[in-house]
């Protein structure tokens, strides 16, 4: 039976799979361009929240909040970096 990490880690492969499918197949034509390019983007999102999930099992998380902490923490350092640019 494989532990939440590693169904993790093979969800973070099989999500940078498909985008470097999806890289290096371009569209047909070119009225598929707009729609290639959304599933591209769709991909790397998946990929990045996939990898996240990763990190955040690594460093001990449970798994049911493994997705629910680090969007938070990604949230207060925005904050805390727009606001230090906002000071003169």
């Amino acid at each position: 039976m494989y532990s939440d990490l590693e169904l993790a880690r093979q969800a973070w492969d099989r999500a940078k799979d498909m985008v470097q499918q999806l890289e290096s197949r371009p569209p047909d034509n070119p009225e598929e361009e707009s729609r290639h390019q959304a599933e591209l983007h769709l991909a790397r999102l998946r990929a990045y929240m996939a990898q996240g999930r990763v990190i955040a099992l690594q460093r001990g998380c449970p798994a049911h909040r493994a997705c629910e902490e680090a969007p938070r923490e990604r949230l207060r350092a925005s904050e805390v970096f727009a606001a230090a640019l906002a000071e003169p």
